[in-house]
């Protein structure tokens, strides 16, 4: 016990600034993409409601199929869930001690496979403490899904291990669920990582005659099972992929991507790209991967085990963390290309190579952990070095930019503030709240993109948005004011003279300070921001020769009443999207796409109540096959136990 409680203080010290520091957090991705999602879902579940349809961004989105929400992770769940009670200030908090528990059970179970593999406590804890305060950790904290999926990895290779010589369903079960939880943590590229090397782990295992070749028939079951537990979000994310632009990735992708063979650099020089400082940072690509230290005495015992006179274990875990390295370079080396070549565009456009990083970082950590039961013989000894490696990373990886960031010197947005300007929300939020639904904002060229995506956490709605699973028809309605490519993401109004800039309901145009907008009446100028009223919208709900009268407008259900002299059509330009059902007077009926991504809903002459309501029913025939897969774990579990009591 006395070890595990040694990597819960080594956790919480590294990461203390985002655990006790005022205005400290995760920086980049986590404040300007989870954060807002999950502030989306506090704020559902204080309503009494689960966080289905966002109308704040993309003129209206299928959040609970965005993986990145991860609304189905426990650990994620629980966070929002206390936020909706506690107060969703504290939500950025309580995301942070959701993923740092997440990173000392990651230490706990790469202690317990060390065990397993025959080392000392010691030794096991060295391996514990080099993953859990490693590379991986301590760059990843802005990607909060990578953080929770890899902290499942160390599971899924005891589990490997310990199915390598019998298939016994309790650990087939185990597996199943740690490979589920990689999926609904919500970086399925990290995903992808954990089922490849449980996989590859298993093959090796055969190779070396350390394990049975059923074994690997027992991990196949272990990863067709984990999907059957993560139906409730992988179907429906699935099926979101279908409707994005996120199927045209392989446009752009050419053959893969992966880390620069010069991050390899950092394992003995950890600020050789200059990653502790973003303003002198000269490495290419993403900083968070360029930086692989996990202190020079952890690589001296992982390079020593496989050097001299490896062991089965040390050959083993060697082997599979040359693979993890491979994979993690992806198309930047000769086997990285030829491989990733042969895979089909469906299978290449969901992988991301870096990731594999958290396979590295943890071969390197069971490496480290084997050299130091193999090399030193005396567990006092061990305990020094243990305590050097683990005084080594908080000294040298803690409270940098890639694992924490001051609001004070970055404050972003909250939920009432932009760039710590209330005013400016506050500014923003009257302008577009004189309608029933308010209107919506987009952005001008120069604006960062961070205002759409914060869209959900500063509950005013937008037309743009900057996501990955973007919606397809809605890019191409953005395309029309601003030139790119059919893949994009991120589009700013290029031409706010554009026809369909009006048609999105967009009221006010944010600009850069300064820059001038032809057409448009400037109505504030707050904090080094532009804001530009729209003569040309059109508003949210529109009948030809008729009037509409807004009744009620809540993320799942809207109510409208219709007054026309002849039959028309009801437009709505919120997206399109299975799922939604229209009703007239009580009656069902059909809604069409219309202008490329809007809805459209026939209406009879007179006066009638027009009600939309929100209802995926993939959703819950996803949650059906999950709750088949529980069941499944339920029924093994009782099995063991029974076996153990008998």
């Amino acid at each position: 016990m006395i070890y595990c409680a040694a990597l819960l203080i080594e956790a919480a010290a590294f990461h203390r600034q985002v655990l006790f520091y005022p205005g400290h957090m995760f920086p980049w991705d986590f404040r300007t993409v989870h954060l807002p999602l999950a502030t989306f879902a506090s704020d559902s579940f204080r309503r009494g409601e689960f966080p289905l349809w966002d109308p704040y961004t993309y003129c209206g989105y299928p959040i609970y199929a965005n993986i990145q929400a991860a609304f189905f992770y426990p650990p994620v769940l629980a966070a929002t869930l206390a936020g909706a009670w506690l107060g969703t200030v504290l939500l950025p908090r309580l995301l942070a001690i959701a993923v740092v528990l997440q990173v000392v059970f990651a230490g706990i179970c790469t202690y317990a496979l060390l065990r397993r593999l025959g080392a000392r406590p010691a030794a096991a804890w060295i391996a514990g403490t080099m993953y859990e305060l490693g590379c991986f950790f301590a760059s990843q904290g802005e990607h909060m899904g990578a953080m929770h999926g890899a902290s499942w990895l160390p599971l899924i290779w005891l589990c490997v291990v310990e199915l390598r010589s019998n298939v016994r369903w309790g650990w087939v079960g185990a597996l199943a669920g740690a490979l589920a939880m990689s999926v609904l943590a919500g970086l399925p590229q990290v995903a992808v990582a954990a089922f490849a090397s449980a996989f590859a782990l298993a093959v090796v295992l055969c190779v070396f005659r350390a394990g049975r070749w059923p074994s690997i028939g027992a991990v196949a079951i272990g990863g067709a099972w984990a999907l059957l537990l993560s139906a409730i979000q992988f179907i429906p994310s699935a099926e979101l992929v279908q409707h994005s632009v996120a199927k045209y990735r392989s446009e752009w992708l050419q053959s893969g991507g992966g880390i620069h063979p010069g991050a390899l650099l950092s394992l003995i020089m950890p600020n050789y790209w200059s990653v502790f400082d973003v303003l002198k940072f000269h490495g290419p690509g993403d900083l968070t991967f360029l930086y692989l230290y996990s202190s020079l005495l952890g690589l001296v015992l992982a390079v020593a085990t496989v050097a001299w006179k490896a062991d089965l274990w040390s050959r083993v875990f060697g082997v599979l963390t040359g693979l993890a390295t491979i994979a993690m370079l992806g198309d930047t080396t000769l086997a990285g290309r030829v491989f990733l070549a042969t895979l089909p565009v469906s299978v290449r456009i969901g992988i991301h190579p870096e990731f594999f990083f958290c396979a590295f970082s943890l071969g390197l950590a069971v490496l480290a952990g084997l050299g130091a039961e193999r090399l030193v013989r005396r567990t006092r000894w061990q305990v020094v070095i243990g305590l050097v490696i683990a005084c080594d990373l908080l000294v040298v990886s803690s409270g940098h930019p890639m694992n924490s960031v001051s609001t004070a010197d970055e404050p972003g947005f909250t939920q009432d503030s932009a760039d710590g300007s209330r005013e400016l929300i506050g500014t923003l939020r009257e302008l577009t709240g004189s309608t029933v639904p308010p209107s919506r904002f987009d952005t001008l060229p120069g604006v960062p993109f961070a205002w759409v995506n914060s869209a959900p956490m500063i509950r005013i709605p937008t037309a743009g948005g900057c996501d990955p699973l973007a919606l397809e028809r809605v890019i191409q309605v953005r395309l029309a004011f601003s030139p790119g490519e059919r893949w994009g993401t991120c589009y700013s109004v290029v031409n706010p003279s554009s026809p369909m800039v009006g048609l999105m309901n967009d009221r006010v145009l944010i600009s850069v300070a300064g820059k001038q907008v032809q057409g448009m009446k400037q109505v504030a100028s707050i904090a080094g921001y532009d804001l530009y009223e729209n003569p040309a919208v059109q508003p949210r709900f529109s009948l030809p020769n008729g009037r509409v009268d807004v009744v009620t407008y809540s993320p799942r259900y809207v109510r409208v009443l219709s007054h026309g002299a002849a039959a028309s059509e009801l437009l709505v330009t919120d997206s399109y999207y299975p799922g939604w059902e229209a009703r007239i007077d009580g009656r069902a009926t059909s809604i069409t796409v219309r202008d490329t991504a809007f809805r459209g809903i026939p209406v009879p002459a007179g006066d009638h109540t027009v009600e939309l309501r929100f209802v995926p029913s993939i959703l819950y025939r996803s949650a059906a096959l999950t709750a088949l897969g529980v069941g499944l774990e339920l029924w093994v579990l009782w099995g063991v136990m029974r076996k153990r009591k008998a």
